[in-house]
């Protein structure tokens, strides 16, 4: 009660400070000019010093009151910022919220919805943060990730999802090679050739999905090398030491010296979900999955 007394006193202080009037702050604020004044002195009765100085002509503020002045009108600015600031929050409009990435969905519609998100929420900060599709989960349980671009195969319950984008598997070869002249070739052709791919620990999804596909036609794969990131793997290929599959939206920035060649016989495809911890959604990641499902659709136009 006296808190909410000294903040309404305060609120009264400030107005007879702007108009060194009581009757304009007694109008401005909507009270009897009497009310005004004795809750004026019962403010500076409170704090022990004098606020104003009065006479029959004008009211000026004394040398304390125009200090109390000046630094409660700037955290009172301060203070309506950060009302203003908590509100958007709560509302989905501002905040941060951390968004976790796989290497396959970097090339994806990812970046389209990102920068979407930052046109319609300007007051809003996206966190990248590059993670492994098995390492999301942990980072969901954590907490420590709000959303995340993941492997569909890999996004299972507890976790939420919607579908973001679903690209066919391809071959890439060493330029060098023989079969970069040819358009397609086999997947029983394929794994006769010495394979570099993901590490295990951070490919996990990935070499399942690949696994998974080669076992189907009773095949088994000739593993040459392992890397743990896409350059690393890249520059193995692009060395000859290998050929090996990724899928079809990295055609585009592949570096001079790898070829993508189709693979004939399946329909295999990587799927990249955009997915979250169920019942973990804040109103602004839940407007981050607006958005991407927005932008996905309009693709598909």
């Amino acid at each position: 009660m006296i808190h909410h007394a000294l903040h309404a006193r305060m609120q009264y202080f400030l107005a007879v400070g702007e108009t060194l009037s009581f009757r304009k702050a007694a109008e401005q604020i909507g009270i009897a000019q009497p009310a005004l004044s004795r809750s004026i002195r019962q403010l500076e009765q409170q704090l022990g010093f004098a606020l104003f100085e009065r006479t029959t002509r004008r009211v000026t503020l004394t040398p304390a009151g125009e200090t109390l002045y000046r630094d409660a009108t700037e955290a009172m600015q301060r203070l309506t910022r950060a009302l203003t600031h908590a509100r958007k929050v709560a509302q989905g409009f501002s905040g941060t919220i951390m968004v976790g990435y796989s290497t396959f969905a970097a090339t994806g519609p990812m970046p389209d919805i990102i920068i979407e998100f930052r046109k319609q929420y300007p007051d809003a900060q996206v966190g990248l943060r590059l993670l492994a599709s098995s390492e999301q989960a942990t980072a969901f349980e954590e907490g420590t990730i709000d959303l995340g671009f993941i492997m569909s195969v890999v996004s299972t319950p507890p976790q939420k999802n919607i579908p973001i984008s679903k690209e066919r598997l391809i071959a890439l070869v060493p330029a060098r090679h023989p079969w970069a002249r040819h358009r397609s070739i086999s997947l029983e052709t394929l794994v006769t050739a010495p394979i570099v791919i993901g590490t295990a620990s951070r490919w996990r999804g990935f070499r399942s999905l690949v696994n998974d596909l080669i076992g189907t036609y009773g095949l088994s794969l000739n593993i040459a090398e392992e890397a743990d990131d896409l350059p690393v793997l890249l520059q193995l290929v692009q060395s000859g030491f290998g050929c090996t599959i990724l899928d079809a939206s990295f055609v585009s920035t592949l570096p001079p010296g790898i070829k993508a060649v189709e693979i004939e016989d399946t329909a295999a495809t990587l799927d990249i979900a955009l997915a979250w911890r169920d019942g973990n959604l804040s109103p602004l990641a839940a407007r981050f999955v607006a958005i991407a499902k927005e932008v996905c659709a309009q693709r598909q136009r």
